[in-house]
């Protein structure tokens, strides 16, 4: 039973970096600049993954799991537009509050398709932070994935050899 919950744990873990870990840390967002700032308040907020339907920024499935809030913008170029904010920028704390932000240019296929997305004014991506914590708990997982299978091998290998 033990094996048996290593592996579960070790699978868990791989897969918790990949869809909590690494989109916690906006690794998306590094190097880009900033193209309007303004003022949010969140209207609604849902918390959503590890795949959910979002027009954050496009109509998309966002990965991982985190909040998904539809929000009214007021850019301080005087213009207001009603938003959806995923990546838990806003979150339902955020609700009934103004909340500063910042849209930043995403470049989601290497210069071909950039989209806004808006962050927190205050959110700084952290990408060397991202990739140490998703390789740690991969790693992590891996040794318990390895426990897991290594006592269950021993004992269905047993189990084939006669008693004498």
């Amino acid at each position: 039973m033990r094996d048996l919950l290593f592996l579960l744990l070790g699978v868990s873990l791989f897969f918790a970096a990949i869809f909590v870990v690494f989109p916690y840390f906006g690794t998306g967002a590094a190097g880009t600049e900033v193209s309007a700032r303004g003022t949010a308040v969140a209207q609604q907020c849902r918390f959503a993954g590890p795949i959910a339907k979002s027009s954050a920024p496009k109509q998309e499935n966002v990965i991982g799991f985190g909040w998904i809030c539809r929000a009214r913008v007021h850019w301080n170029d005087g213009s207001v537009e009603t938003r959806e904010v995923s990546g838990s920028q806003l979150t339902g704390d955020d609700v009934g509050n103004r909340v500063d932000v910042v849209e930043r240019q995403i470049d989601y296929s290497k210069g071909s398709d950039t989209r806004p997305q808006i962050y927190r004014a205050d959110f700084e991506p952290h990408v060397l932070l991202a990739w140490s914590s998703v390789v740690a708990t991969c790693l992590l997982g891996f040794v318990f994935a390895a426990l897991g299978i290594s006592g269950l091998s021993r004992i269905f290998s047993r189990k084939g050899v006669p008693v004498e």
